[in-house]
């Protein structure tokens, strides 16, 4: 069933509808509030507080942009907020709890998981908003037009943010004494160790 077909059924009231958008969209949200808040408890709680308002807010979901769109600027909202409230950007991730790509050799293995370590922590010193456009753009796939409907402003001043989140990740990473994840292409690494 489509979005569009399953958000008419949600907004007339129908839970299984909604059930199902949760299912499509459930490791999404999470992924991406694990990303900004950095504390994988923490993000599991605004993955249900996003869709708890999505659910409240579905009859005033006026289809100027997709539903994913919609979702994604209300679980980023959720974040934000708890940010703010926390006034820190907290503890680093557990990256020992984050899941791994399937390799091939146990090398590659020990090779992935020091690239998605490193590449982890210099996410986490990024500003929360920065933080926000690499994950939307690399791991979500949206466009800039997109990211601006979700995050606010223009496609341009996503670009702009994209392009400076880019440019940080690559000094923190070659700032490391081993700095040869620094030395490839962020998106490429960051597509490597994103896919589940």
């Amino acid at each position: 069933m489509t979005d569009p077909h399953l958000v008419d059924r949600a907004q007339q009231g129908d839970l299984p509808a909604f059930e199902e958008l949760v299912k499509k969209y459930q490791k999404e949200i999470y992924g991406l509030a694990c990303r900004l808040v950095l504390d994988l408890e923490e993000a599991k709680d605004l993955t249900q507080q996003a869709f708890l308002q999505a659910f409240i807010h579905i009859r005033d979901f006026r289809r100027q942009s997709q539903f994913r769109t919609w979702l994604f600027r209300i679980a980023i909202n959720q974040c934000y907020n708890y940010l703010k409230n926390k006034k820190k950007y907290g503890e680093p991730t557990d990256f020992q709890e984050m899941p791994l790509p399937s390799e091939e050799t146990p090398d590659d293995t020990l090779v992935a998981e020091e690239e998605r370590r490193r590449l982890y922590a210099a996410l986490g010193r990024l500003p929360a908003k920065q933080r926000a456009v690499i994950t939307l753009k690399l791991e979500q796939g949206l466009s800039y037009d997109e990211i601006s409907r979700v995050l606010g402003g223009s496609a341009g001043a996503a670009r702009v943010n994209y392009c400076q989140a880019l440019k940080t990740l690559k000094k923190h990473l070659h700032s490391e004494d081993n700095h040869e994840v620094a030395m490839r292409s962020i998106p490429a690494v960051a597509a490597r160790i994103s896919r589940r």
